[in-house]
This record gives C-alpha cells, structure tokens and sequence, in this order.
C-alpha cells in the first residue's frame, strides 16, 4: 500500500505514516495533475460540502468532522466498494500498524 501526495504544506508530517503505518508516500510532480487521481477525487467529494468560495472561518471543528465522518463512511468504487473506515480497520486489526 502506498499514498499518492500532492505537495502541500499539509503533507509536511508525511513521515508518521511511514513510521506509524508503514506506508510509503509519493509525490507528485507539479502541475500533473493526471498523476494524483485520488487527491483529485477527494477533492471533487469535499467540494460538495464545502464549495471552492466558502468563507473558512465560518466553518468550525465539529462541521469539519462531520464531514470527515460522511466521505470516510461513504462506500467508494476503488476500494470494492468498501469505506475508507472499513479499510482502515481491517488494516489495524490485520496487525500491520506498528506500535
């Protein structure tokens, strides 16, 4: 299992999940966006809670897990069909996390 990243400040910890999962990350290149098909795609979903003109500062904690909790419990096609807590859980309990 890898990550595909795209290279934003918010992936600057990238290396807890190497350390804490042992998944390896990608970057890549900028402006390829052909290349990170996934983050595309979960872009494309939290836009439909939070359009691109969303004024963030209105938007608090508990709006954002909300939305966290619907898309990682909504059953996508790459994952045969499966949540992404699904995934997450079978995974932990596989006993592949590192301590």
């Amino acid at each position: 299992m890898t990550i595909t990243r795209n290279n934003g400040t918010e992936n600057a910890n990238h290396l807890d999940t190497l350390i804490n999962f042992n998944v390896q990350s990608y970057y890549c290149d900028r402006y390829c966006s052909w290349q990170k098909g996934g983050d595309e795609n979960l872009n494309k979903l939290v836009r439909q809670y939070l359009p691109k003109k969303a004024d963030m500062s209105k938007v608090t904690d508990d709006d954002i897990y909300i939305i966290q909790e619907k898309l990682n419990n909504r059953p996508r096609k790459s994952l045969n069909y499966l949540t992404p807590n699904e995934v997450a859980a079978k995974f932990i309990e596989s006993g592949a996390v590192n301590p």
